[in-house]
């Protein structure tokens, strides 16, 4: 029942009330709790210049919350996983000027889980510290690492899929990622090749991946059936993932094996802070799907989807009758304009006339208007904003 609801909340649209009691609905932990071998990481360490300049670096966009339902992106996702695997388990790892943004969002995130990076670089390191950190606490752990910015449809179907995932990986020494089902074309996301079948459910080697593709393969691939999409998603076995990480960078697996039960957490750090910069400076999709050879795909159909750009923004949210999102805005009084998204400070009013396709977004002392077509745009438009203007305009 608690399905049929929220499926219709994100298909009909509803209003914010509504969507707030309903995303309470769909937050309830789960009947049945896994065991205290399964953890979860949550990257949320990102700036989110493709959703600029919504997404500012003071608050990004895991701290914004684009569909006005009461929750923020990075709210979503620790009370979708908070519903199977317990708080004590979850961990959020950020850049330390988030800290307060994560404390603030998230309360009943024990302090301790809070895993602050002291620059901000990609997911692989984040991704190897965390690995190391709750190897160290169970090392019979079973991960599930997953971004903050993600939309999914359907919470019950995500926690069964999941589920799945964490015993695959428990009793098979292997990196497994989730794959989507792909719904239409998309340049915007990274596609997996399923090789062949395994005995698990929905469960295949992986054949090839490529990183947002043209549109012609996009197209190509999503007709063939052989490919998913990639969500960023990744399960193992904590063992599993040392024995990757210490070819990666052996010198951090050799530092924590030397030190055993007497490392500390700020030992840990300055582990980080001296070596991961220079080695490992890149996504873990990358480490992954393009450096590892035991890798597997998972196929699932939870609805899942990237918010990540402000086409997508719009793809997802609710729309007029002339295909008009607004997330937010006091007023808008809208004529002769079709496929707009717009995005403004909640006691600003807006009159549009005459336009197609755009972005119209402000929020602080940028306003960007531009076409709302390509998913890079926005970052492009951002790089030359900072050079031109400066730090404070981002």
């Amino acid at each position: 029942m608690k399905r049929k609801i929220f499926l219709s909340f994100l298909e009909n649209g509803r209003s914010g009330r509504e969507k707030m009691a309903i995303l309470a609905l769909s937050f309830k932990t789960s009947d049945i709790m896994r065991t205290n071998n399964d953890f979860c990481v949550i990257l949320a360490g990102g700036v989110g210049r493709r959703l600029w300049p919504s997404s500012r670096v003071s608050a990004p966009k895991q701290f914004l919350d684009f569909f006005g339902c009461g929750q923020t992106l990075i709210q979503q996702t620790y009370r979708r996983i908070a519903r199977f695997i317990p708080r004590e388990n979850i961990f959020v790892s950020t850049f330390k000027e988030y800290d307060s943004l994560v404390r603030e969002q998230l309360p009943d995130l024990p302090a301790e889980n809070l895993l602050l990076e002291p620059v901000q670089l990609s997911t692989a390191p984040a991704v190897a510290w965390a690995t190391y950190h709750i190897s160290r606490i169970n090392p019979d752990a079973n991960m599930v690492v997953t971004p903050a910015d993600q939309y999914i449809a359907d919470d019950l179907r995500f926690e069964e899929q999941i589920a799945r995932g964490l015993d695959f990986v428990a009793s098979h020494p292997k990196l497994l990622a989730i794959g989507a089902k792909p719904a239409a074309p998309n340049t915007g996301y990274g596609y997996i090749q399923k090789g062949d079948d395994t005995p698990d459910d929905h469960v295949y080697t992986v054949k090839s991946f490529t990183e947002k593709p043209d549109l012609q393969f996009a197209q190509v691939f999503v007709e063939s059936g052989e490919f998913v999409w990639n969500t960023g998603i990744f399960l193992w076995n904590v063992r599993t993932m040392k024995k990757r990480l210490d070819g990666l960078i052996p010198v951090v697996g050799q530092r924590i094996s030397e030190a055993g039960d007497a490392l500390t957490n700020e030992a840990e750090l300055e582990l980080v802070e001296r070596y991961y910069p220079s080695t490992l400076h890149m996504s873990i999709d990358l480490v992954i799907l393009e450096r590892s050879d035991n890798v597997f795909v998972q196929e699932t159909d939870f609805g899942w989807a990237d918010v990540g750009s402000w086409p997508e923004v719009h793809e997802l949210h609710r729309k007029d009758v002339d295909g008009n999102a607004v997330v937010s805005a006091s007023k808008t009084m809208l004529s002769a304009s079709r496929d707009n998204l717009i995005a403004l400070p909640s006691d600003m009013a807006l009159v549009l006339h005459g336009l197609e396709g755009y972005l119209v977004a402000q929020k602080g002392n940028v306003l960007v208007i531009c076409p709302n077509s390509d998913p890079a745009l926005v970052r492009r438009l951002a790089n030359e904003a900072q050079m031109q203007f400066g730090e404070d305009y981002m």
